[in-house]
């Protein structure tokens, strides 16, 4: 129950935080019938660390992701078959369908991972599991042809 302190770049933490809260709280009040069916769906979030890691999970109980959807929240663009909204609440591309893909993109940039399980009927829990920046944490950019190389 202590406070938990770590290093870590906000950018790119803020990004992916903010989309996985969104999308909890969005599917929360989508499931939900009234404000007490709402209260009665906390949106959970955990964050635990040890000396090498950091993972934070956040876990709703708005009835987890259809079984039609699947994999397809890894789509870019798969959001924005429900259209384009003029919401610019969370992020400025909210509504164009990228959100869940650029968060997976910055946790493995990060050298980390970007998971999420749905429990049918239930609810989902998304992890970002993350190395500690001063411990283990490596920029990964692919090796190939320079325009420096002959």
């Amino acid at each position: 129950d202590s406070p938990i302190l770590f290093s870590y770049i906000p950018g790119y933490l803020h990004y992916i935080l903010v989309e996985l809260l969104k999308n909890s709280f969005s599917a929360t009040i989508k499931q939900a019938v009234d404000d007490e069916d709402v209260r009665k769906r906390p949106v959970h979030i955990l964050v635990s660390t040890d000396e090498h890691r950091i993972v934070i999970r956040v876990s709703d109980r708005a009835g987890g992701i259809p079984y039609e959807v699947g994999d397809r929240i890894w789509s870019y663009l798969y959001g924005a078959a429900a259209g384009h909204t003029d919401d610019q609440t969370a992020t400025p591309l909210a509504g164009y369908g990228v959100g869940l893909p650029l968060s997976r993109l910055h946790a493995r940039y990060l050298g980390g991972e970007l998971e999420i399980r749905s429990f049918p009927g239930f609810g989902t829990d998304a992890y970002l599991l993350l190395h500690r920046i001063e411990a283990e944490q490596v920029e990964y950019v692919p090796r190939g042809r320079t325009i420096f190389q002959a």
